[in-house]
């Protein structure tokens, strides 16, 4: 056994990258507000996965799939050795850990795609809204959360796995991926060749990484969002404008600034006073919150592009909430301005 160096610049950077980019998409998951930052590391996971699938084929040999990727005899067999405590040594990932690489790489594009699926279909109104039906884009968007909780699944194995390996194996697999030497067999009596550096490899590598980004970027319209609320309430203002016309010929068009008025205007109904932004706060860009506690998500399409997007919802939420704040209907032209303003936040 010596001391080898194994995992070249561009394996620990990818690993340690594409462990920063999972901790930043589970960050973000939740929240519609950082929808727009949730898009954005899933799209560097695209270009890190896919420029470690070229560095598998194309990088020095510690880094290829051949090098680590094994059958599923070899991998019982190891299996079996690891609980005898007398696993044989490897020079890059031992069989498990080589089919741990695999698995979290499937999981990560399929996170990737479904992700990119949803986003841009009809769920969010993108561009894929003709293809793709409401239940599909639903459907996809409940695969892309098994998915997560499959990556969950994967990555506490994975992190298992270097404890058990590292104690039985007698070295540090963590600090290893960080400086890139381990506890190897030397080869042919001496010490096993250090990767090499091929930068050319490399520019190869990152450049098909980042052409895969900025595509899929242009296919899910980044980096605006304020086309997830455009067919619907294009189609509403054209509506309220009608109605607004007919009740008052003298109508000459929405004002967001009408619309920024009523948003914060106070009214008085039952001896109570409120406005919309008691609830929804002065910034529909933030989560509110009901005098009863529960959370309201932001109420700008640009903050939660689920908004505008559902007639039904927009009309019972104006049903609900004029009655409620203002003590009556609200009219086609007050819910144009509320739109048109509201558009632009």
């Amino acid at each position: 056994m010596a001391q080898v160096k194994v995992w070249d610049l561009f394996v620990r950077t990818f690993h340690w990258g594409l462990v920063l980019l999972v901790l930043g998409s589970f960050l973000t998951a939740e929240k519609d507000a950082l929808l727009g930052i949730h898009v954005g590391v899933g799209l560097g996971v695209v270009g890190l996965v896919l420029a470690r699938i070229v560095w598998g084929l194309l990088g020095p040999e510690q880094a290829r799939f051949r090098a680590f990727v094994r059958g599923p005899r070899e991998m019982l067999a190891y299996a079996r050795s690891l609980l005898a405590r007398r696993p044989p040594p490897h020079l890059t990932h031992n069989p498990l850990g080589g089919a741990m690489v695999v698995a979290l790489l499937c999981v990560l594009a399929g996170l990737a795609a479904t992700g990119a699926l949803v986003y841009a279909g009809p769920e969010f109104q993108g561009p894929l809204s003709g293809l793709l039906t409401k239940r599909g884009a639903h459907a996809l968007k409940e695969v892309h959360e098994a998915l997560s909780g499959a990556l969950l699944g994967l990555v506490a194995l994975h992190v298992v796995g270097i404890v058990v390996s590292s104690l039985i194996e007698g070295q540090n697999l963590v600090a290893g991926m960080i400086t890139g030497w381990k506890r190897a067999p030397d080869e042919a009596g001496g010490l096993a060749p250090a990767p090499r550096f091929a930068p050319v490899r490399v520019a190869g590598a990152l450049a098909l990484g980042a052409a895969a980004v900025v595509a899929l970027a242009l296919l899910l319209g980044l980096p605006s969002r304020a086309h997830a609320a455009g067919p619907l309430a294009t189609e509403l203002l054209r509506e309220y404008e009608a109605q607004a016309r007919r009740a008052n010929p003298a109508f000459s068009g929405f004002s967001a600034e009408a619309g920024h008025k009523l948003y914060l205007a106070t009214f008085t109904v039952d001896g109570q006073a409120g406005s919309c932004s008691s609830c929804h706060t002065p910034d529909p860009r933030r989560a509110g919150r009901t005098p009863a506690g529960k959370v309201v998500e932001p109420l700008s399409p640009n903050a939660n592009p689920a908004r505008l997007t559902d007639r039904r919802e927009v009309e019972k939420w104006f049903t609900r909430n004029c009655k409620q704040v203002v003590g009556r209907e609200c009219t086609a032209e007050e819910k144009g301005n509320f739109v048109t303003w509201m558009l632009g936040t």
